[in-house]
């Protein structure tokens, strides 16, 4: 009996131990397998529809002046009253400023003098050469008349009938004569380069005068065109020695915008500045409307610039802004074809956009930027691509995972 509760006890143990084990598996939790769904990404489409837009390009740069003069000062002199401040309209003619005209004045009459004196000269030269001219003749006939009288005293004296001394008289009136008579020719032979010269000394007797007129002339300063002083250097009582700053202005219809063209858009502007087209600016400051005309591309690159200087005359606005204003324009470009404008953010890099397939997948396109374009109260940019489709949707949101062939939901439409 005791050798067979030994035997049964283990397998009593064993049962029961089996029994649990059953027990727990059959009431363990059973897990449900998870199915894992890829997650979609809300974003904002367009739909691709290509067409002929213009470009506009944001230019920044500053207003400057073609024709703009320092003037200075002619002379050394004294202000003596100063007409305009700085920022005054004048019109071409209108006295600026005054320099004392005292010794100017003073100069102009010594000038006049020296003309009179000059005019005397020639007129006293004139008056001679007539005489000479009208002396000359009677001289010859009495140069005649005393060659005669020594004939007939030598011919007395070979007779022995007139003194020696009385032929010797004869002789040097002769000899006389003929001296007069050469100063005559003489004179009237060197008229005409005595007259020359005298004329050189009026021209140049005139020439000083001329000067001196002008100088007095530049003690009242004018406006040499219509246009705006910028800066006043000087005041009245003020010392000025010749070539000092007296003022600054510039000339209002040659007020300019200059501003650093991007060289993506060169090529663009050369080829319609070579088939004359009219290239606008245009943009509002303070309110007011501002309008301009591209006039010329810069002759040089400045080292990093990564464009070219534009020079733009301002044809509406000159008559108020400022000289060294800076401004911000829009250039309109001649209209591009098969292009499109998308935002900005629906560029990723420089030259890629994502399309989304039909199912709903991201699928990134190369493009080309042509352009910008003001549309909607935005800047948004003109691109170019062959492998654009009308009526594809185009991802316009800034998606900082984006990678082909993500899933995207579209939930608003542009």
């Amino acid at each position: 009996m005791k050798r067979f509760r030994r035997l049964i006890l283990p397998l009593l143990i064993i049962a029961i131990a089996v029994g649990v084990f059953m027990m727990l598996k059959a009431s363990r939790p059973h897990s449900k397998s998870i199915e894992v769904k890829e997650k979609s990404w809300p974003v904002a489409a367009q739909e691709v529809q290509l067409g002929t837009w213009p470009t506009n390009i944001l230019l920044y740069g500053a207003v400057d002046a073609l024709n703009y003069s320092v003037i200075t000062a002619a002379l050394s002199a004294d202000v003596e009253k100063v007409h305009v401040i700085e920022g005054r309209q004048v019109q071409a003619g209108e006295l600026l400023l005054e320099l004392d005209d005292a010794d100017a004045r003073l100069d102009v009459q010594l000038a006049e003098a020296d003309v009179a004196k000059a005019r005397a000269a020639i007129a006293a030269q004139e008056s001679r050469h007539q005489a000479d001219l009208q002396t000359l003749p009677s001289e010859r006939k009495l140069y005649q008349l005393v060659q005669a009288e020594v004939k007939r005293l030598l011919n007395l004296s070979k007779k022995q009938v007139s003194s020696q001394s009385a032929l010797d008289t004869a002789r040097q009136s002769a000899a006389r004569q003929a001296i007069s008579i050469a100063r005559i020719e003489e004179s009237i032979r060197t008229h005409t380069s005595r007259m020359q010269e005298l004329e050189a000394a009026l021209a140049r007797a005139e020439a000083a005068l001329e000067k001196a007129r002008l100088q007095l002339d530049r003690t009242r300063i004018t406006a040499p065109f219509d246009g705006r002083v910028t800066r006043v250097y000087v005041a009245q009582g003020h010392r000025v020695n010749r070539g000092g700053k007296l003022l600054d202005l510039f000339e209002n219809d040659s007020l300019m915008f200059r501003a650093m063209l991007p060289a993506i858009y060169v090529p663009q502007v050369r080829q319609a500045l070579a088939h004359g087209e009219a290239l606008a600016v245009s943009g509002k400051v303070d309110e007011r409307k501002v309008e301009g005309h591209l006039i010329s591309l810069g002759a040089e690159v400045r080292q990093g610039s990564g464009g070219i200087e534009a020079l733009f005359l301002i044809d509406q606005g000159q008559d108020w802004l400022q000289k060294g204003r800076v401004l911000q324009l829009r250039l309109t470009l001649p209209d591009q074809e098969n292009v499109m404008p998308v935002p900005f953010e629906a560029l990723y890099g420089s030259n890629k956009v994502y399309v989304i397939d039909d199912e709903s997948r991201l699928r990134p396109v190369k493009v080309q930027r042509v352009g910008e374009i003001w549309r909607d109260g935005n800047n948004q940019v003109l691109i170019r691509s062959k492998d654009l489709k009308n009526g594809q949707r185009m991802l316009v949101t800034q998606l900082p995972n984006a990678v082909e062939s993500l899933l995207v939901e579209i939930v608003a439409d542009d």
